[in-house]
């Protein structure tokens, strides 16, 4: 082995691995390695009491830690050394066209010269030097580059402290925030949990104390019509019975007393329940609102769109319009033309006032020719009139119910789960959600003002814009 050979040998027993400069108050661990301390302590991860080893992954306490003179003794010698044992293994050159040594540098040329070159009419104006007096300049050039590689390699390092640092932190933060989010939800779950129970609480009391006494009072109100006309029944029929002078003469007062009782109706008591808003209701509702437009084939001839698609006006004279197979013909109906085949999707829509109206969805293969029944298995809609004060609610199950006026009504389809559900916008609250379905093949919204009704005009229906928060 050369001198040049035992030179870097010597100096790569100096350098730490970390940082790989020269070892400066060396540490020597437990598995034999040996590094600057700073730079060792750097590879500490935030109060943790054992690291690994940067040269073999062996496990380090800080116990461990055991510095070394010696080390540091040969390292500050070997520094010193190093530039004069350079300098006696580096012989000057020899010129291979004069046969001299080459003790001289052409900084234009960037090349050693002899005595002979340094004479040549090549190099008569350019700037030379002697080569010890050009490896001292080149050498404090190099010693501010590494001044300067230096003061940017310690600028790193403190990046990478700071990163390790932040990685810490940042594990500590993502806990702690688990923990919050998991707390919260848990709040949240136990609130409407309590304002569940609330609401059933309430409904359970106003069925009991409100609708159910209503009824009641209805049936015992029923039975004494009832009971006047079973008694006139029986006296007809006897009369039925008698001699022909004795029907005639008893005629008269028996049909007054019967036209009476024709007169009079039954009448059924509107049943209805007071609205409760859910919590956070609409709020869930509109991560899933879907961007829904009318479809223009599909619309009844009485039925106008507006030039957006999201406005529809019945009219009572018909457009000159195809009758392709997609439109509807007799029903006042339009599609929507968006189609679902999965996912959950809603979206509201304007039902104004003294409006008939029928919202829901249907198989995209409902028949569009003649009528269509609201039980039919085709459709899951909610029908609707809103007058005055009240708004009165037909559902597909041919259920009726009084409540609150509706203006704007929200359907909420969740395919895979087989689940509809139309939802008052305005109070936040249920109105009905049909259970037990499974649906198949692609779905549409549906939207229809009836059945043409010769005392009925109906006013129109507006899908809402996407609101983007």
């Amino acid at each position: 082995m050369d001198a040049r050979d035992l030179i870097e040998n010597l100096k790569a027993e100096l350098t730490c691995s970390i940082c790989l400069g020269c070892i400066t108050d060396p540490v020597t661990v437990k598995c034999g390695h040996s590094f600057c301390t700073g730079c060792l302590l750097q590879c500490k991860e935030g109060d943790d009491e054992t690291f690994t080893c940067p040269e073999c992954r062996g496990v380090i306490r800080h116990s461990d830690l055991v510095p070394n003179k010696q080390l540091q003794n040969l390292s500050i010698t070997g520094k010193r050394l190093r530039s004069h044992l350079l300098q006696s293994v580096v012989g000057l050159t020899t010129c291979d066209e004069h046969g001299e040594k080459e003790k001289f540098f052409c900084e234009e040329d960037q090349r050693l010269l002899c005595d002979s070159c340094l004479l040549a009419p090549e190099h008569k104006d350019h700037h030379v030097l002697p080569l010890e007096t050009v490896t001292d300049k080149y050498k404090d050039k190099l010693q501010e580059t590494r001044n300067i590689l230096q003061k940017k390699e310690q600028e790193f390092k403190m990046s990478l402290v700071k990163v390790r640092r932040r990685k810490t932190r940042f594990k500590k933060d993502t806990y702690d925030l688990k923990q919050s989010i998991i707390s919260e939800y848990g709040r949240m779950r136990q609130f409407l949990r309590d304002e569940q129970c609330q609401y059933l609480k309430k409904l359970d009391q106003e069925s009991r104390d409100s609708v159910i006494n209503k009824l009641e009072e209805r049936k015992a109100e029923l039975s004494q019509p009832i009971q006047n006309l079973q008694r006139m029944i029986i006296e007809i029929e006897e009369n039925l019975d008698k001699a022909p002078l004795e029907v005639l003469q008893d005629m008269t007062g028996t049909l007054e007393k019967n036209e009476e009782c024709l007169l009079q109706k039954p009448e059924l008591p509107s049943l209805g329940w007071t609205p409760y808003s859910i919590t956070a209701l609409r709020e869930m509702l509109m991560s899933f609102q879907r961007d829904i437009t009318f479809d223009p084939e599909s619309a009844n001839p009485h039925l106008t769109l507006s030039e957006d698609l999201k406005k529809v006006k019945y009219g009572s004279v018909p457009q000159d319009l195809p009758n392709n197979k997609e439109r509807f013909d007799y029903v006042l109906a339009v599609l929507g033309a968006q189609t679902c085949t999965s996912g959950k999707h809603y979206w509201e829509v304007e039902v104004g006032d003294k409006t008939e109206w029928e919202l829901g969805i249907c198989k995209d293969s409902v028949s569009r020719k003649g009528q269509l029944s609201s039980s039919s298995e085709d459709v899951r809609i909610l029908a609707g009139c809103t007058s005055g004060n009240c708004s009165f609610i037909l559902n597909s199950h041919n259920d009726f119910q009084s409540i609150q006026p509706i203006h704007k009504v929200g359907i909420f389809l969740d395919y895979e789960k087989g689940h509809i559900a139309f939802y008052n916008v305005i109070d936040r609250c249920l109105i009905y959600s049909p259970s037990n379905i499974v649906f198949e093949g692609r779905l549409r919204p549906y939207f229809s003002f009836g059945m043409p009704k010769e005392e009925c005009t109906p006013g129109s229906l507006i899908i809402c814009p996407i609101i983007n928060e």
